[in-house]
C-alpha cells in the first residue's frame, strides 16, 4: 500500500486501475471506453485523471479523443517502483510518505508491530534523517532515495554486523549497473564515487542472545543535486554523471541487488559477499585511522574477517580487529 501525508491510498484502487489501463493502451483512450471497461462513471474517470495529474502524472486530455499518458513523475510511488520490479520479497509492501522525520523510525515502529520481511518505508524528504552515531542525513526533497527496510534474517547474532557490508555491496552494484559509475565502499557503511560520499547505510536491530527479532536497514542515496553547501565531500549521481537519472530506475535496481545479495548471504554465508566487497573496497590496503568513543587505532587496513570486522595492522605488526568506528583514509 501507499501512504500519503494527506491520507491512505490503497494500491490497485480505481486510480491505479485507470493508470494501468492508460499504460496498456499507450494511446488516446476515450472516457467512454474507460468507463465501460472499468465499470465506473465518466465523471469519476475525469475526477481520477485530475487527481493523477495533481500528483505529477502527465496525462493529455483532448476533446473527442480522450486521455493519453505522456509521462510518469519521478517520484517513489509504490505503483512505479513495483512495476516490473521482479523481486519476490523486497518491495512487495511499500509505504510511501511525502515527508517524515525518519524512515528508520517509521520502519522500526512497523517492525515492532510485526511487519513482514521486505516491508519498505520510503520518503521524498526526511526532516530528521539519521546517520551513524546520531549524525543527521540531509534529505533534500525529491533529490534522493531515502528508505528503510524491515528484515527478519535467520542468522546468528554474531553475523548481524555483516549485513551492513551485504547492503553496501548491493548498493554499489546497483549504482554501477544503472549508471556505469565506479561506486566503491568505504568501510563500514559509506559509498563513494570519485572519493566523495554519495550514499550511506544505517543498521539497527532488536535481538536476544540467541535470536534476532528484526533488523532495520536504512539507506540514503543522493541522486540529484549539483551543490552540497557545507558538505564538500558529498556528491550525487547527477553530479558524477553530468546528467539526470531516474530515481525510480535506480531504486528498483537497489531492491533487486539487495534481495539477491541478502539471499546469497543467508544461503551461503558471508564468504561470497566478502569476495565482492574486497573488489569494491576503497579501504583495503589504505593507511587508516579508526576513532571510537575512547580509543584511536592507526595502521594499514589489511582485510575483513568472516563477520565483516576490519583488520588493521599497526606499525608494530599487531593486527587489531574493529567491528565499528569512524574511519579516515590517510594520505
Amino acid at each position: 500500500m501507499m501512504i500519503f501525508s494527506s491520507g491512505l491510498y490503497v494500491h490497485k484502487n480505481m486510480k491505479s486501475k485507470i493508470l494501468n489501463y492508460l499504460k496498456e493502451k499507450n494511446d488516446f483512450v476515450s472516457g467512454q471506453d474507460i468507463s465501460r471497461d472499468l465499470q465506473v462513471s465518466r465523471t469519476a474517470v475525469w475526477k481520477y485523471v485530475k487527481q493523477l495529474q495533481a500528483i505529477g502524472y502527465d496525462i493529455e486530455a483532448v476533446s473527442r479523443k480522450g486521455y493519453r499518458l505522456i509521462a510518469q513523475p519521478d517520484k517513489l510511488f509504490p505503483d512505479l517502483i513495483q512495476d516490473r520490479l521482479g523481486t519476490k520479497v523486497f518491495g512487495k509492501k511499500i509505504i510511501y510518505l511525502e515527508s517524515t522525520n525518519s524512515t528508520m523510525n517509521d520502519a522500526t515502529r512497523l517492525a515492532i508491530e510485526g511487519a513482514c520481511e521486505g516491508t519498505i518505508v520510503c520518503a521524498e524528504t526526511q526532516t530528521d534523517g539519521r546517520g551513524r552515531r546520531g549524525r543527521n542525513w540531509v534529505s533534500t526533497k525529491g533529490q534522493g532515495i531515502y528508505f528503510s527496510i524491515v528484515l527478519r534474517p535467520h542468522i546468528p547474532l554474531s553475523q548481524a554486523a555483516a549485513l551492513t557490508l551485504v547492503f553496501a555491496v548491493a548498493l554499489s552494484k546497483a549504482i554501477r549497473v544503472t549508471t556505469g559509475l565506479e561506486a566503491v565502499i568505504k568501510w563500514p557503511n559509506d559509498i563513494l564515487i570519485s572519493k566523495k560520499k554519495v550514499a550511506g547505510i544505517l543498521m539497527e536491530l532488536s535481538a536476544e542472545t540467541d535470536h534476532i527479532h528484526y533488523i532495520v536497514v536504512g539507506i540514503g542515496l543522493n541522486v540529484e543535486g549539483k551543490a552540497f553547501f557545507g558538505l564538500p565531500q558529498a556528491t550525487s549521481l547527477e553530479q558524477q554523471l553530468g546528467q539526470g537519472i531516474s530515481r525510480v530506475q535506480v531504486f528498483q535496481e537497489i531492491l533487486r541487488q539487495a534481495e539477491e545479495h541478502y539471499a546469497l548471504f543467508q544461503k551461503k554465508g558471508f564468504a561470497p559477499i566478502a569476495r565482492i566487497w574486497r573488489e569494491y573496497s576503497a579501504t583495503l590496503h589504505q593507511q587508516v585511522k579508526i576513532t571510537e568513543a575512547r580509543s584511536t587505532t592507526e595502521g594499514i587496513a589489511i582485510d575483513i574477517d568472516d563477520q565483516g570486522a576490519l583488520l588493521i595492522q599497526e606499525r608494530s605488526g599487531r593486527v587489531v580487529r574493529k567491528i565499528t568506528g569512524d574511519v579516515i583514509h590517510l594520505r
